[in-house]
């Protein structure tokens, strides 16, 4: 105790360089927080832009059908009992039908290619729930009980010069018939995430898609909705078991592989910084604590002589250095958590290339607050290591002879 206690008092008798240190301390664990707050939200943004707006967590196909040149002719049944089973499987919260194809659509005088994803409104927001926001300023999700809308991509729309409640003519062909044209109302915009997906992409109805394609009661994929993304593999794993070999399993990695690569880079990149600003924080605490020992010779030559222990002088150096980071780094990570909960409570808005105006919220864990906490104490100690060490092993003799 009474190390403990001299320890807090050496700090105090250079204020100038134990605030400076501090103050290091502080900067480096708030700029961390902050960092990664910001991190998180781009993250979540991304996140739910890929998977809880389009892709959904876990994918069931006919097997064969990723990767075919004629998927459609791998379609599934619409089948209640095909969706009993996969609801029993541990971990499932939703089932949600779909469809994908392309073909032409046209105004009347122009034609160009699009791609499709029918969706059935009562089902799908259960397994996407932020299909029903993710749509462009000033249109509505497609919702239930309507029949014969669409939404387009903007770029799509201006190519074919159509507004709202325009009425378009979509033509696809299904695996065993041949081209079908239907009528469809433009009932809003979806957002543009990329200018490619704004030229071609459009979600039309399930049922719509099926007339279209003269496919009844056929979908080409079964969506399932999972309480958290984490747990994907795992029921992807019990599903594959479920259902056997008929049919393939995905998860949102699988078909989104570059998603999972940006936010795998995104965390690289966070580890970097917080390895180049613990690095700068190590250097200022090792300055301060060789300082502290090359001004104390004496003081550890008359502390040795007294017959205090090596190691009780290694401790009193190290007890400095944990007192100091855990003082600073509590306020840095308050600050950092201040930064991001208050500055950023409204979040910010960014403009991707070719994209919409898109809003990132950040947001930080208490859990992340106690690892900033917990690394800076580690930190601290480690950076102290190197001088409490000298300091330890000074002769007392030539300690007290020293000026």
């Amino acid at each position: 105790m009474r190390l403990l206690l001299l320890a807090l008092r050496n700090l105090s008798r250079n204020k100038r360089r134990s605030i400076i240190t501090a103050l290091a301390v502080l900067f480096g664990c708030a700029a961390i927080v902050a960092l990664q707050g910001i991190n998180n939200g781009f993250v979540a943004n991304l996140i739910e832009t890929t998977v809880e707006s389009r892709h959904g967590a876990v994918q069931v196909f006919r097997k064969g059908h990723i990767g075919s040149n004629d998927p459609l002719k791998l379609s599934l049944p619409q089948d209640a009992e095909l969706v009993r089973r996969i609801e029993a499987v541990p971990g499932v919260l939703a089932v949600a039908p779909r469809l994908s194809f392309d073909g032409m659509v046209n105004n009347g005088s122009e034609s160009t290619m699009f791609m499709a994803m029918a969706i059935d409104p009562e089902r799908e927001y259960k397994v996407c729930p932020k299909r029903l926001t993710r749509v462009s300023p000033g249109s509505q999700p497609l919702r239930p009980g309507k029949e014969g809308d669409a939404l387009i991509g903007k770029t799509l729309a201006e190519a074919l010069g159509a507004d709202k409640g325009a009425t378009l003519v979509m033509q696809a062909a299904g695996p065993h018939a041949s081209t079908n044209a239907l009528d469809v109302e433009i009932s809003g915009f979806l957002p543009t995430q990329s200018v490619a997906e704004s030229k071609r992409m459009a979600t039309v109805r399930l049922r719509f898609a099926q007339d279209l394609l003269r496919m009844p009661n056929q979908v080409s994929q079964y969506v399932v909705g999972i309480a958290h993304l984490d747990q994907a593999d795992a029921v992807a794993a019990s599903l594959r078991q479920a259902l056997g070999s008929e049919y393939d399993v995905t998860t949102w990695a699988d078909l989104d592989p570059a998603t999972k690569t940006r936010v795998g880079s995104v965390l690289y990149v966070m580890l970097f910084v917080g390895g180049v600003l613990f690095l700068l924080v190590a250097t200022g605490i090792v300055n301060t604590m060789l300082m502290s020992v090359f001004e104390r010779v004496r003081e550890i030559g008359t502390m040795l002589a007294l017959g205090v222990r090596r190691w009780q002088v290694t401790v009193l150096f190290l007890a400095e250095a944990l007192f100091l980071g855990l003082f600073a780094s509590t306020l840095g990570v308050i600050l950092g958590y201040g930064i991001v909960a208050g500055v950023f409570r409204k979040g910010f808005t960014i403009r991707p290339p070719g994209g919409d105006v898109t809003t990132i919220y950040p947001h930080i864990d208490l859990s992340y607050l106690l690892l900033v906490v917990g690394f800076a104490l580690v930190g601290t100690m480690l950076a102290a290591l190197y001088p409490a060490w000298k300091a330890a092993r000074l002769r007392p003799v030539d300690a007290l002879r020293a000026n």
